[in-house]
């Protein structure tokens, strides 16, 4: 397949593109910092900004699936990067004709938010993270208004340690409390359901664990 990666120089978009290409697919590294991407077979470079549609629309020409990293920080609070990137994202999907796209998200997000405990429910979301919780909520209901073929993966401690090869996903509200999981399996169970229709239109909690 002919995926395109959004977020690819952060952690989890770097794992993203290096396992994209293991797996034998063809990936674009859509980035605003095209040298802080090693040159790879595989691997098409290119150069440009979330806040130009046009660059987008270019950028998903031929692709036949997209995979989002994307994420803002606390310390710019008044910056919608995911909901922001997304409201350009969506219409080129349409305009270009692909119809796949899997989205990192937060655990905590909308109906998840019971399930993360009292101290991130009312410290962390209510407080520090409140800003980017919203702007993943505002991603999460632009792609489900889009009609396309969406999954988002909401997270909670992302870990740069080695893969662990096992994770547990559930949109049940069985996974309790702020758990871990590495960015490389993150990034392994994004990219399996390329090939899985399981979790279409639905927002599972991705956690490490059999």
């Amino acid at each position: 397949m002919k995926l395109v990666v959004f977020g690819s120089t952060g952690g989890t978009g770097q794992q993203l593109v290096a396992q994209g290409l293991a797996a034998g697919h063809e990936v674009t590294a859509f980035t605003r910092q095209p040298e802080a991407m090693a040159k790879r077979l595989g691997l098409t470079v290119m150069a440009g900004s979330l806040h130009d549609s046009q660059a987008v629309v270019q950028a998903l020409a031929g692709c036949d699936a997209v995979l989002s990293a994307l994420g803002g920080s606390p310390l710019r609070r008044r910056e919608r990067v995911c909901s922001g990137a997304m409201a350009r994202i969506v219409p080129a999907m349409r305009k270009q004709g692909v119809r796949r796209v899997i989205a990192i998200s937060t655990f905590g997000a909308g109906d998840s938010r019971p399930q993360v405990g009292w101290l991130a429910r009312h410290l962390a979301f209510g407080v520090v993270l409140r800003s980017e919780v919203a702007d993943k909520e505002a991603m999460e209901a632009l792609l489900a208004d889009s009609g396309l073929d969406w999954t988002v993966v909401r997270v909670g401690l992302l870990s740069d340690e080695p893969p662990h090869g096992a994770w547990r996903a559930a949109d049940d509200g069985s996974i309790r409390g702020m758990g871990k999981v590495t960015r490389a399996d993150v990034a392994a169970f994004m990219i399996a359901q390329l090939a899985s229709p399981l979790w279409l239109r639905r927002r599972p909690v991705l956690v490490s664990g059999a």
